[in-house]
């Protein structure tokens, strides 16, 4: 069930935009609103190899509240939630993101194995991304992303970035960005209506990241950035 926090979340996103707009997005959608995760979706161990300490990856959750923040990018991509990766051995993949309480058992910042977050995930959705610096900023990226884990900072049901006290998904990366780099990355977000709130097509800037892996194909490439 969707609780109240995550509903206010909603109500605030939904002052980004107008009646209008939420309503063309829903009514126009190319997919479903209820739409359910691949539990035996997985990158395979060629893909795994390309992975990198500090890789962000992108996907589409199931459920209504993933399919609402997909179809707010307003583009054929399926996108709803991100994440860090990290690397924890040779054989281990994990991933650093944050999340409600409200649709998990932690609340805030938190660890996952890969491959249970690519099972859920939506069939064919997985982009993973690499920010165009050398391996040791990488590293610092995935190093800073486990600090904020082991801070345990709770989620941003407000979804502020102005407030730095909590974080949800991509304010979790801009954070960490801008920790190690001592910059904003992503300052284009305030030529937009929306400068507190952080959307994923800043990520798919090829001035700034690399593609490493595309499971959605045309539906993402046709929206990168040069």
């Amino acid at each position: 069930m969707i609780r109240v926090k995550i509903l206010i979340g909603f109500l605030t996103l939904s002052f980004l935009f107008s009646a209008y707009q939420l309503y063309s997005l829903i009514l126009h959608r190319t997919v479903p609103l209820e739409i359910k995760a691949n539990p035996n979706y997985r990158l395979n161990s060629e893909e795994k190899f390309m992975l990198e300490d500090g890789d962000i990856i992108l996907r589409r959750g199931e459920g209504f509240v993933s399919s609402v923040i997909s179809n707010l990018n307003e583009a054929d991509y399926q996108i709803s939630h991100c994440a860090i990766l990290v690397q924890k051995d040779s054989a281990n993949w994990f991933v650093v993101h944050t999340v409600s309480s409200e649709l998990s058992n932690v609340d805030g910042v938190q660890s996952e194995r890969l491959d249970r977050f690519t099972a859920e995930s939506v069939d064919s959705t997985i982009v993973v991304l690499r920010y165009k610096a050398d391996k040791e900023i990488r590293n610092q990226i995935a190093y800073r992303a486990r600090y904020y884990l082991d801070q345990k900072i709770p989620f941003d049901n407000a979804f502020n970035l102005a407030d730095t006290t909590e974080f949800y998904c991509t304010e979790l990366i801009y954070k960490v960005f801008l920790d190690v780099l001592g910059y904003d990355v992503f300052a284009e977000r305030h030529q937009t209506n929306h400068p507190d709130f952080l959307t994923f097509d800043v990520f798919l800037d090829r001035t700034k990241f690399d593609v490493i892996l595309n499971h959605q194909g045309d539906k993402v490439t046709r929206y990168l950035k040069n």
